[in-house]
């Protein structure tokens, strides 16, 4: 330290040298070093940047609008809901069984064989059953009926529309693209309509799926215009997009 104070005070600039040094040994003294934290920092108080002299948007209220106009839910008027008979009292699964019969084969020069075999029977309650015992619908009974048949029917007797109605059957035409060439009723829980001259209907049917389950209270918007359907929701809604309506059975 004695040597570096002669080198020091030798030199005809000491002074300045004195200085910088008693500088860099304050600087190094200086602030003390931050506290280190644990975890997200604390955030005293909620901050809010709002533009001055408009009042708060309301999101949640934009949020509702957003779904009620994905869904197709924005009504123009009072919904209507039906007060028909209660769905579990008509909805009974039975699933087909299989039971034993016969049948002819042709064997080869024109020889016939009669042969034991099975079949399956038919579940139960059908699209059409179901229909009828929700809506108490007892008009045009004709035996074994299709859908369309029944709207035939119903037609000749003045007892359907093409305006949608809560307790009503909704009347899908054949499609055998689809599976249903004698087309399906779905029972109207409830219509609703909507701005745009649509109807919010709420379905409930069975055998959708050809094993007579239920899809109860399925979305759907129906559209008079072009008398089209599509599903919203339920196992339907990936692909009923556009299925053609002949009407709706009026109780």
């Amino acid at each position: 330290m004695q040597v570096l104070i002669r080198i020091v005070t030798a030199s005809p600039r000491w002074p300045l040298v004195i200085l910088l040094w008693l500088w860099i040994l304050t600087g190094c003294a200086g602030s003390p070093p931050l506290q280190e934290q644990d975890g997200d920092p604390q955030v005293v108080g909620e901050c809010r940047m709002t533009e001055p002299g408009l009042p708060p948007v309301d999101q949640a209220g934009i949020g509702a609008a957003a779904r009620a106009q994905v869904k197709g839910d924005a009504t123009a008027g009072e919904c209507q809901v039906a007060r028909g008979t209660d769905g579990d009292r008509c909805f009974d699964l039975q699933p087909g069984r299989r039971i034993p019969c016969t049948k002819t084969v042709r064997l080869k020069k024109g020889k016939k064989k009669t042969v034991k075999t099975t079949r399956t029977t038919r579940c139960q309650p059908q699209s059409l059953i179901y229909a009828r015992c929700r809506s108490g619908i007892d008009i045009c009974r004709l035996g074994n009926t299709s859908p369309v048949q029944w709207y035939s029917c119903a037609m000749q007797q003045g007892a359907v529309s093409e305006r949608p109605q809560a307790g009503s059957v909704i009347i899908l035409a054949g499609n055998s693209r689809r599976n249903m060439p004698t087309g399906h009723p779905a029972y109207v829980e409830e219509v609703c309509p909507n701005i745009d001259g649509t109807w919010s209907l709420r379905l409930s049917h069975t055998n959708y799926d050809r094993r007579c389950n239920l899809d109860r209270d399925a979305r759907v918007i129906f559209c008079p215009k072009t008398m089209t359907a599509r599903f919203v929701t339920g196992p339907w809604s990936p692909w009923a997009k556009d299925l053609e309506v002949l009407g709706f059975i009026l109780r």
